[in-house]
């Protein structure tokens, strides 16, 4: 126990050490909330439900320092580790595999949580966006997707080949994901093929429970079935994959 918490402060200094991953994780969901927000206001219109612009996008922007952590934090920094051949020279310590996952596993959910919880308060604070009417729904929708979003983290820094690798896989997956999350699209308006293909998306479902625990709506089993099994299918393949190289 005293080695995971020696850990995960070491390995939680680093990463605020880091401005690059320190800003994606925790300043750019709010500044670019504050950015739009100052550009196209907030008042209600009709092609946003009667809602303001702030208000419908809200829900795709607390997203997104969960999908940052899973396509390019987690991917980079964990293919960095293993080509650089530093997990080879923690074998040779007393540290277990368990441990040291565990501890980064750990920082990583708890850094990608400070991003979102800031969006929610910029948006409630500045732009007078009504508060979530389901906070711990809320919670619980960003903690499994960030769980989604740790599994594949992982996983694709197992398997790329290099850091670079993992940064240009990573950007693109995370626009991909972004895109289709509906933070930036009126999903209503889009024809129906295209919705179809937003439906694939894990990052829609994860905004689809954001945007229900905000209006105090019970979540739908769609969203909660494909993230967990994203969760547990990627996990376990995280998991064989870490065992075979550590």
């Amino acid at each position: 126990m005293r080695g995971y918490t020696t850990l995960t402060t070491a390995l939680f200094r680093s990463q605020l050490r880091e401005p690059v991953g320190f800003f994606f994780l925790i300043v750019f969901s709010p500044l670019l909330l504050l950015l739009l927000g100052f550009i196209f206001g907030n008042e209600p219109a009709p092609e946003f439900g009667g809602r303001g612009f702030i208000d419908s996008l809200v829900p795709g922007l607390v997203t997104m320092s969960v999908l940052i952590v899973g396509t390019s934090v987690i991917p980079g920094a964990q293919t960095h580790l293993r080509t650089s051949g530093a997990l080879t020279r923690l074998r040779m310590t007393p540290l277990t595999p368990a441990t040291f996952f565990a501890a980064d596993i750990t920082v990583n959910f708890l850094t990608a949580l400070i991003g979102p919880i800031l969006t929610v308060l910029t948006a409630v604070v500045v732009f007078g966006v009504d508060l979530p009417q389901n906070p711990i729904g809320l919670l619980a929708a960003l903690a499994l997707g960030l769980l989604a979003m740790l599994a594949l983290g992982y996983t694709l820094g197992s398997i790329l080949p290099s850091v670079g690798a993992a940064t240009c896989c990573g950007n693109l997956l995370m626009i991909i994901l972004m895109l289709t999350s509906g933070a930036f699209v009126p999903v209503a308006l889009l024809d129906d093929s295209i919705r179809r293909i937003f439906h694939l998306s894990p990052s829609f479902h994860l905004a689809d429970l954001v945007s229900r625990s905000w209006v105090g709506e019970p979540w739908a089993w769609t969203p909660v079935a494909v993230l967990a099994g994203m969760a547990v299918i990627l996990g376990a393949v995280a998991l064989l994959l870490a065992r075979r190289r550590w």
